[in-house]
């Protein structure tokens, strides 16, 4: 059944899961804080796809008005980097009605326990669910307003609700027109999920004297700067993403099988910076010229800071995450904010059991 969806960010992946749907045949209105983006959207009125997607769909419309971009919307799906989750949702909060889905897509990690969190310190009762995708549906580059190249396309992306006890309402609502999220038990195995967690951070800092170097030569992110060691560190990581994931009660495929079931890219065994380097939509990504980027200011608090405050949960050591965390905030010092504590995402003094609880309901 048709739907009206209300996409929340008008950046590359808002605009490509914006023209995606409409090109469906959805009905799609797009809400961005940028005037200039908004004007330039309902100008053209459509969305034109490349590569790994084609295709053109014509949206209701753009706005800067968040009241009109949710009224009478189905699902309100919020595609901004997860630094401005916390103050989208302040926006969003008064303006929920009662059976209405919220997707973070992408959450970063506990983005869902975040937003339930700002929900009930605003005094929201509305009835919605509330649900969360561990990563972009796509690699994708806005050419233009309007006009957008999507590298690649993943073959699944985990989803859950918060609590999970509403996991059968988000895929009545999102899976019909989009079949590559997969549902899975709760949002910490999303939340745990978040490879951009592990391939972000690391290979920045790792890359740092390349990154910083006078004159800059531009190189491509994941075919270059995820060399061997590179590979190896990220591993480590992984691990402990796995040890956290293993004291909630699941198991997490390691980083090298995610990208495997992914992108079809590569056959089991395969080191992770192979698997890189065989990775069809990576190709053309290049690597930022400065370690001011959402690699390290988004994915470092809100992404391995929360992942850190699971595993001090559930009495997880994780050396090679807080290396990373440690070096992270003494090089951006000025720049970084404080993320997701346990005390943001609500769980400050909960124990395993009792997290385990208020996920699943």
């Amino acid at each position: 059944m048709e739907k009206t969806w209300a996409i929340i960010g008008g950046g590359n992946g808002g605009q490509a899961i914006a023209g995606h749907l409409a090109s469906m045949g959805e009905q799609v209105r797009l809400f961005d804080v940028v005037q200039a983006t908004v004007d330039a959207l309902n100008e053209k009125g459509s969305i034109t796809l490349h590569h790994a997607v084609e295709g053109e769909g014509k949206l209701q419309f753009a706005t800067t008005d968040m009241a009109k971009a949710m009224d009478g919307a189905d699902v309100l799906m919020v595609v901004l980097p997860a630094i401005y989750h916390k103050s989208i949702a302040r926006k969003m909060i008064p303006h929920l009605r009662d059976g209405q889905v919220v997707l973070l897509h992408p959450e970063a990690s506990c983005g869902a326990l975040e937003f339930r969190k700002e929900m009930k310190d605003m005094g929201c009762t509305a009835d919605v669910v509330v649900g969360a995708a561990c990563t972009l549906l796509y690699s994708t580059r806005i050419q233009s307003n309007g006009d957008v190249y999507i590298f690649g396309i993943k073959s699944e992306v985990p989803m859950a609700a918060l609590p999970a006890t509403d996991n059968a309402k988000l895929v009545a609502a999102i899976h019909p027109q989009l079949p590559w999220f997969k549902i899975v038990s709760n949002v910490v195995e999303v939340s745990l999920d978040n490879l951009n967690a592990m391939m972000h951070p690391a290979p920045m800092l790792l890359n740092t004297s390349r990154i910083e170097a006078d004159p800059f030569v531009p190189f491509e992110y994941y075919h270059e700067g995820i060399t061997p060691s590179v590979g190896k560190y990220i591993c480590a990581m992984d691990e402990e993403r796995i040890a956290i994931a293993k004291e909630f009660g699941y198991t997490q495929r390691t980083i090298c099988d995610e990208y495997i079931a992914m992108y079809r890219c590569a056959e089991p065994g395969t080191p992770l910076y192979q698997i890189c380097k065989q990775n069809p939509g990576y190709e053309g990504i290049m690597t930022s010229n400065t370690l001011a980027t959402r690699y390290l200011l988004e994915d470092i608090p809100y992404s391995l800071e929360p992942i850190r405050a699971l595993a001090k949960a559930v009495g997880v050591a994780t050396p090679c995450i807080d290396a990373i965390i440690t070096l992270g905030r003494v090089i951006l010092s000025d720049k970084m904010n404080e993320g997701r504590t346990a005390e943001a995402i609500g769980i400050a003094g909960m124990t395993r059991e009792e997290i385990l609880k208020y996920i699943n309901g």
